[in-house]
């Protein structure tokens, strides 16, 4: 596979690591001052990406207990749980397929209305900014489970040693609410500036409202009548949300901790079969890291990647060219 925008910022990382070791620094050094180039701290960007996940903690989470409240004490039915089940796979897929292997990854290419599609997609799954998240990832990438990762469960945002309860807190979501921001400079070539990604930036609240309450409300409407709409968009709405937040992230923290590895020496990327089918592939991460850019996770039998099928369909209808695929197969 040839290198792409997303591979530049670990080549810079590298390079420059490169010269310090001929200098005779230790692998300590070495790590630290990855660290270093890879992140700033604090400012206004941090601030409001704290403030932007604290609203979005507030709104999913608060809307999920309720949701919970609802279900206890009203009956639901079929209206509710068949729009929870289309949007849940539309939620995952916004990431899986938009965020992650086509503007992270550039698994595949696609035309210009296609990319607006996929960003929209992306957007209503509401893992925060498409552009942040992007240049984010590939700092995960460049520096995984090392200092400087974005959300490993055993580095903290400083290159601090984390291990435990506290690691897994800090790889799954707390990571966010931090003061360590990713250098734009050297993973966001590419990004910023990209029209259809700083669109999607812009109107990012626009989607949210439109995935968490728009389309609810009309799944409601239209299968159930006024009497189904709240209840629709407690749980098709923001238990959906919630629940598809939670199954990602946790690729970040149990997906670095618990599963197997069909390839060992890299990182502490696991395959856990678990996240792997509710995540529609993305639980395959140890295949990812050796693969990054390829379309599809899915390299034995079992391991399923919905994803991966999605983006050969895709290919076969002619709506996305020079899909990228694994090199060879798990050993």
């Amino acid at each position: 596979m040839e290198t792409n925008r997303a591979d530049r910022g670990r080549e810079t990382l590298f390079r420059e690591t490169a010269r310090s070791r001929s200098s005779g620094k230790t692998d300590k050094a070495l790590n630290s001052e990855r660290c270093k180039a890879a992140v700033c701290y604090g400012g206004p960007e941090a601030q409001a990406r704290r403030r932007e996940h604290l609203f979005y903690a507030a709104v999913k989470q608060g809307g999920a207990l309720a949701a919970l409240v609802w279900i206890a004490l009203q009956p639901t039915g079929w209206v509710e749980w068949s729009g929870f089940a289309l949007f849940y796979v539309l939620n995952v897929l916004g990431m899986s397929l938009g965020y992650h292997r086509y503007f992270t990854h550039k698994a595949f290419e696609t035309s210009k209305p296609m990319r607006y599609v996929l960003g929209i997609l992306a957007q209503c799954g509401v893992y925060g900014s498409l552009k942040r998240w992007c240049a984010d990832h590939r700092r995960h990438h460049a520096l995984a489970d090392k200092p400087g990762d974005t959300h490993s469960p055993y580095f903290d945002d400083y290159g601090h040693p984390l291990a435990g309860r506290p690691g897994m807190k800090h790889a799954h979501l707390g990571w966010a609410y931090g003061d360590a921001m990713t250098n734009m400079d050297i993973f966001g070539k590419g990004i910023v500036g990209d029209p259809v990604i700083e669109w999607c930036h812009r109107t990012r609240y626009l989607w949210f409202a439109v995935s968490v309450l728009v389309l609810p409300v009309l799944w409601g409407l239209a299968l159930g009548g006024p009497k189904a709409v709240v209840s629709t968009v407690l749980v098709a709405g923001f238990l959906r949300v919630a629940l598809a937040l939670h199954a990602i992230a946790a690729v970040n923290s149990v997906g670095h901790r618990y599963g197997y590895q069909n390839f060992s020496g890299q990182d502490e990327a696991r395959n856990n079969p678990l996240l792997g089918y509710l995540t529609l592939g993305e639980g395959w991460h140890n295949n990812h890291h050796e693969y990054p850019r390829a379309a599809s996770n899915q390299l034995r039998a079992f391991e399923i990647d919905m994803t991966g099928w999605l983006v050969a369909a895709l290919e076969r209808l002619g709506l996305v060219w020079n899909v990228q695929r694994p090199l060879r197969s798990a050993p």
